[in-house]
């Protein structure tokens, strides 16, 4: 039976209205959230962490994506309720745009527990530098929709990949929200099957992944940070992108793109990611609130992002974009190497998590 694990009991916890990637903060104050004290002890009372037992929290939390995404928005959002349900133990300051550097930088220095990011929004491929059996979620035509994987992502049964990734890593995942199901945008190939895209330098994230998605399409793989790419575009070092379509709309890739294929050969997922070492000093029932937080804002988020893709599509063709609908049966039919070469990375991963599809 199926059930989502951050779907804890907090009254205090408001609801989170929307929802992006940052790096640094600084070392909290460990408080023991059952410790007795001695005189306590001796008259057989015991001590929870609260109020002030819970000392200060005090987190930067990084994202490459633009302020004005909607994801970015949400997670603002779930600052405040942090600090509200927290009573203010808990803050977080979020710096958006790759301020506090590149997506694979920032996660590995979280990693490294550097103290210079305490929270990372960063994708499953980031973390499958370090467990390449989260390559999964960012494999092409695993899950049918944001929901199908969003109930995986956040299931029982996922929890035990995630205290492996945290032992290995110093990478805890406390969830991740749907980020839209990935596009191609091209300056001059209206493909429709894999055959058409052949030619077309496509950037794709800095993953393995990827790049052998980007294959499979069809296309040449150019890997480039998400900051440097409306200008690689623009300058022709590549031919186009893929992203999903929040992200193509708010990084103005339309301006430098004539042609949307709506391939969706990607649900794609964002991860809140904290740095194990800092969440393990928080006491139990204050890891709880934040849980919650981080679920309710995965929830909220997802929603956004799927109302927003339901106009997008209509928007960038106002915007001047041709959009494509392409032949999925071909696309789907071109990755399937990419599964017999990562079954034994998966092991029965993959089978589970497409049992979660509707």
């Amino acid at each position: 039976m199926k059930k989502r694990v951050l779907g804890l009991t907090m009254a205090m916890v408001t609801a989170i209205s929307m929802t992006g990637c940052g790096g640094g903060g600084t070392t909290a104050t460990t408080a023991a959230a059952k410790d007795t004290t001695a005189a306590a002890a001796a008259e057989g009372e015991s001590k929870t962490a609260t109020g002030s037992d819970w000392g200060q929290y005090d987190l930067k939390l990084a994202t490459n994506l633009a302020e004005d995404h909607v994801a970015c928005k949400g997670y603002y959002a779930f600052a405040d309720a942090v600090k509200e349900a927290t009573d203010g133990h808990v803050t977080v300051t979020v710096y958006s745009g790759e301020q506090l550097g590149k997506e694979s930088d920032v996660t590995s220095s979280v990693s490294m527990g550097a103290k210079t990011c305490d929270i990372v929004a960063c994708g499953p491929s980031e973390l499958a530098k370090y467990d390449p059996t989260f390559s999964l979620f960012d494999a092409p035509y695993v899950f049918n929709d944001g929901d199908s994987m969003v109930a995986f992502a956040n299931s029982d049964e996922v929890q035990s990949l995630y205290d492996s990734l945290a032992e290995k890593s110093n990478l805890r995942c406390l969830g991740m929200y749907y980020y839209g199901s990935r596009e191609v945008t091209t300056n001059k190939y209206a493909a429709k099957t894999p055959d058409e895209l052949k030619g077309c330098k496509l950037r794709v994230p800095d993953s393995e992944m990827a790049m052998a998605y980007g294959a499979a399409l069809g296309a040449t793989p150019v890997v480039m940070s998400l900051g440097e790419v409306y200008m690689g575009i623009q300058q022709g070092v590549v031919d186009g992108q893929e992203n999903p379509l929040p992200t193509i709309n708010s990084n103005a890739f339309y301006e430098v793109c004539d042609n949307l294929l709506m391939t969706d050969h990607v649900i794609a997922a964002v991860t809140y990611t904290m740095d194990e070492n800092i969440w393990k000093s928080m006491p139990a029932d204050l890891q709880d609130i934040v849980k919650e937080c981080v679920f309710k804002s995965c929830d909220s988020i997802t929603k956004d992002i799927q109302a927003q893709e339901a106009e997008l599509q209509d928007t960038l063709k106002e915007k001047g974009m041709n959009i494509v609908e392409v032949d999925k049966d071909a696309f789907k039919a071109n990755v399937q190497g990419i599964y017999d070469k990562y079954a034994d990375t998966w092991g029965d991963w993959l089978a589970t998590a497409q049992s979660f599809n509707k």
